[in-house]
């Protein structure tokens, strides 16, 4: 789970201000370059036209990734940046090895995404437009480790994870912030995803967002992992047509501006959602097993 610690917002307002990269004011981004979705139009091989990998290793480092990594048995942390698509992004970090290929610990792929407001009520928020950093792809995993009763595996994990989820959203808070960005977007693939983000993520959808408090609400008494697989597996049913509910697939979004988080937090969306949540009721099937309960 992201557990947001405490001092989340006073560490990422404290270190929006220090000049991770040396040579940043060279590469300072104007809103021409990243409106225009050219996130790799200002300088060549930078992060978001902004990081070099001096810089990157400057962030991990000050955050311990590097450190917490090493400590699960990795020596050899680097990081490995693919800038040559200029719509997307691609940060990896390898452990590198005296034989064999290095092992990918992490895997993060962003792109510029433009999100236009429009809820199903009257809102002024209606019509605007916000420049944002979307996750398409992000893996942090510990290849070397088995899953356990403690650390069960979940639909679409190959590996356990590395357990840096909430750095890893404070550096994406900091990486969008930085360079002009107002908010992040995720699209969750798998209910786990979904609930993971949402401590601080809403659906732009007051709909979507009701589906998943729907769930929680009906189902919420089950351990994560297996509420997880029995979505995965088909055994959760709406009740109301009594047939499998099928996980969709709906913009999080994570506001970094005042107005347009305020949304999130009105009157008018709250009501939407419980208005929306009247429409699910959710049951389990009483057939289904968990496939580990098998063994």
């Amino acid at each position: 789970m992201f557990n947001i610690n405490e001092k989340f917002w006073e560490i990422v307002n404290r270190l929006l201000d220090i000049d991770f990269d040396t040579n940043w004011n060279d590469f300072s981004l104007a809103e021409k370059d990243l409106y225009t979705l050219n996130i790799g139009g200002r300088g060549e091989g930078l992060f978001l036209g902004y990081y070099s990998v001096n810089g990157l290793e400057l962030i991990f480092n000050k955050y311990h990734i590097f450190e917490k990594i090493r400590k699960k048995g990795y020596e050899n942390p680097v990081i490995v940046l693919d800038t040559s698509d200029p719509y997307k992004h691609r940060l990896r970090v390898v452990n590198r090895e005296t034989t064999g290929p290095p092992p990918v610990l992490i895997d993060l792929i962003v792109r510029s995404e433009t999100v236009c407001i429009d809820l199903p009520y009257e809102s002024s928020q209606n019509g605007k437009t916000y420049e944002t950093l979307a996750i398409e792809w992000l893996q942090m995993q510990d290849v070397r480790r088995p899953f356990t009763a403690r650390r069960p595996r979940l639909p679409g994990q190959e590996h356990p994870g590395l357990g840096i989820g909430s750095e890893a959203l404070e550096l994406l808070v900091i990486a969008a912030r930085r360079v002009g960005l107002q908010g992040i977007v995720n699209i969750p693939n798998h209910f786990h995803n979904a609930y993971f983000y949402s401590r601080i993520f809403h659906y732009e959808n007051p709909r979507e967002q009701a589906k998943l408090k729907a769930i929680l609400r009906d189902l919420g008494k089950m351990p994560l992992h297996k509420l997880a697989w029995a979505i995965e597996e088909g055994a959760v049913m709406e009740s109301k047509s009594d047939k499998p509910f099928e996980w969709f697939t709906g913009r999080q979004v994570f506001p970094l501006i005042s107005g347009w988080s305020g949304m999130y937090r009105s009157r008018a969306y709250k009501k939407a959602v419980e208005a929306f949540m009247k429409e699910y009721k959710f049951k389990l099937d009483k057939n289904w097993i968990y496939k580990e309960d098998i063994k």
